[in-house]
């Protein structure tokens, strides 16, 4: 399984480029990075390959359709790039991944008649926190053909990872937390309280 960090956002939002925001004293793209390294060979897949390469990243692969901005884009540039049957589709503002969910899709044992896996934490699906498989690139270049860029569509293809399976494994229910705003930032703090 490869492992693959979907950075080609604009970080409206957040008012800055979130990817470069301090997390421990690094860059969040660099501290998300070395941790799933950890577990899978990882790539980042951006629309500025130079920014992490001047990081340190030497594993940036380009974005397939720059000028769309999706994450629906993102998952097929990677899943396109992937040697692997089953990969793991992270998106770069997870400042709290846990090691217990990185494990857990290390050793999960993936089943062909599902496209993805998406975990379900406090109430949200977390599509850019979930494994996807190759098998499902002609979907996903048909939507973006199409301009259906919403991963929504495809979830009945897809098996949810519901909280309390997440939470029998040791996974954290603040794992897949997005830092979208700078108001998460708080919230940031409450889950690092837990």
């Amino acid at each position: 399984m490869n492992a693959y960090i979907l950075a080609g956002g604009f970080s409206k939002r957040f008012g800055e480029d979130k990817t470069l925001f301090p997390i421990g004293g690094k860059p969040l793209i660099l501290h998300l990075y070395g941790k799933v390294s950890k577990f899978f060979p990882t790539y980042v897949v951006a629309k500025d390959i130079e920014k992490y390469r001047r990081l340190g990243i030497e594993n940036v692969i380009p974005d397939a359709f720059p000028e769309i901005q999706s994450p629906l884009v993102g998952i097929y540039t990677a899943l396109s790039h992937s040697g692997q049957e089953w990969n793991l589709i992270l998106s770069a503002d997870l400042p709290l991944l846990c090691d217990r969910y990185l494990e857990m899709v290390k050793t999960f044992p993936y089943r062909g008649e599902y496209l993805g896996y998406i975990p379900l934490l406090e109430g949200k699906m977390h599509f850019t926190c979930g494994v996807y498989s190759k098998k499902f690139l002609p979907l996903l270049e048909g939507a973006i053909k199409g301009r259906k860029l919403s991963v929504k569509q495809f979830l009945d293809r897809f098996h949810l990872w519901n909280e309390e399976f997440l939470k029998a494994q040791g996974v954290d229910r603040c794992c897949c937390f997005n830092l979208n705003r700078k108001e998460d930032l708080k919230r940031l703090k409450d889950c690092k309280g837990d």
